[in-house]
């Protein structure tokens, strides 16, 4: 009887055996696997979401599954609060390339695959940054996302879930996806192609090639360059742009990192860097947060435009001086007390929350009604007067570059309702919060 088991054990181990001998063949036939079966398991949408959901356990990247322009499925779990602005989705999803990527004017990454299996579907990664957030990051991050004074908490508490990495290795991570949903092979080099004036870009065949090519340089550079950061700092604060004629930018002498794919690339994103470090200083210094991130804009969509390495080198150069001259010149403030400077900065930096009079004095260090009468006295209009139209103004600005609605806008600004916000809006420009967003329409 124990024979007669033992003939059957090795009979059945014998077939396992076989098959997975067989299996083993397959999978090193011509060194590829071509399984048919993971192709049509990728196309069923149902199929793509468990993926989804596994590779989102691996990586912790924000993950938006598209069909047209509806998000159908999010990696974690998560309110809209979280999701993507509609800037930055709208330009990710009008994109014809396989993968397009977009970097905000502080330095935050977004990133898209197309997805053929969907109707016009698309996967969107973001956000990711390189460094950890800054206080002037998180203040932008919440007027992009408009997030609620009430929802800062929960807010700060997905962005600490997400990993901090570099555009190069979220585009490894994007071409990897794609991969394993098309069985497309594309590279790095292949995504800067379609870029205008690729044609002056340096071609590099590997990335990481690129990273060991630069460290010992990096290494070297890493003291001067924080030295002459430092400098750019310092001269952009205090408004001393003729400090600038001094300073010479060259990859010698001022290299921050190898965060692009291509020296074209990199020098963009040392324009992107660069400029995003001048607007904090330049606000520190003084100068209003519109005008700020105003030139800050200007910097960033020119160096897009520009395709050639010696003009984005002038540009850059222009950078911090630009800064600097604003902060020199700037008529707002008007006043050069600086406690005055002090408050209106305070106020300018936080329409989106309950702010008083009170709030204002005790940040600036006076009693109410002292620091009342002397702003008043100084500038002519009075502390509640000012923050109201700073928060107009924020308003404003969300109606004509934002498709949020006007509930939500009232909200984000503090408003006590909706009515309030729309009397109080008509009274200081003339016209309804429905008729502006018309006129920036």
């Amino acid at each position: 009887m124990f024979i007669s088991y033992l003939n059957y054990f090795l009979y059945f181990y014998t077939l396992i055996e076989c098959f997975f001998i067989d299996l083993y063949t397959k999978i090193n036939y011509d060194g590829v696997y071509k399984c048919m079966i993971w192709r049509d398991f990728m196309k069923d949408s149902y199929n793509l979401i468990d993926f989804i959901r596994m590779y989102y356990l691996d990586s912790n990247i924000p993950m938006y599954l598209f069909e047209g322009n509806k998000c159908i499925f999010c990696m974690p779990q998560q309110t809209d609060l979280t999701y993507p602005p509609e800037k930055y989705t709208d330009e990710l999803l009008a994109s014809k390339n396989r993968i397009s990527y977009c970097t905000t004017k502080y330095g935050i990454f977004f990133c898209s695959l197309k997805v053929d299996h969907l109707e016009n579907g698309a996967l969107i990664f973001g956000p990711v940054t390189n460094i950890p957030y800054t206080e002037s990051d998180l203040q932008q991050l919440y007027r992009d996302y408009t997030v609620p004074n009430s929802e800062r908490m929960n807010f700060n508490s997905f962005l600490r879930q997400i990993p901090y990495l570099s555009m190069n290795s979220l585009l490894k991570k994007c071409l990897f996806l794609n991969y394993c949903i098309h069985e497309e092979l594309l590279t790095l080099e292949q995504l800067t192609a379609s870029e205008p004036g690729a044609s002056v870009q340096i071609s590099l065949t590997d990335a990481s090639l690129l990273e060991e090519t630069y460290q010992t340089k990096e290494n070297e550079q890493h003291n001067q360059t924080y030295a002459i950061e430092e400098q750019i700092l310092r001269l952009v604060r205090t408004g001393n742009y003729r400090g600038f004629k001094n300073i010479e930018f060259s990859d010698s002498n001022y290299h921050l990192g190898v965060t692009g794919s291509t020296a074209l690339r990199q020098l963009k994103n040392d324009i992107i860097i660069t400029t995003t470090i001048c607007t904090r200083a330049a606000i520190e210094g003084g100068l209003d947060y519109d005008s700020a991130y105003q030139l800050s804009d200007y910097f960033i969509q020119s160096s897009e435009r520009l395709n050639s390495i010696e003009r984005l080198y002038d540009l850059l150069s222009k950078v911090g001086y630009s800064f600097a001259e604003k902060v020199a010149n700037s008529k707002t403030p008007v006043s050069t007390d600086e406690c005055i400077q002090k408050a209106i900065r305070y106020i300018q930096q936080n329409t989106n929350q309950h702010l008083t009079v009170s709030d204002v004095a005790a940040y600036v260090g006076f009693s109410r009604s002292y620091f009342s009468a002397y702003f008043k006295k100084t500038l002519g209009f009075s502390v509640s007067a000012f923050i109201l139209r700073c928060k107009l103004e924020e308003g404003k600005e969300l109606l004509q570059y934002t498709n949020k609605s006007i509930s939500t806008i009232s909200t984000f600004l503090c408003f006590s309702s909706q009515s309030h916000f729309q009397t109080a809006f008509k009274k200081q420009f003339g016209m309804t919060p429905n008729e502006c967003r018309r006129m920036g329409a």
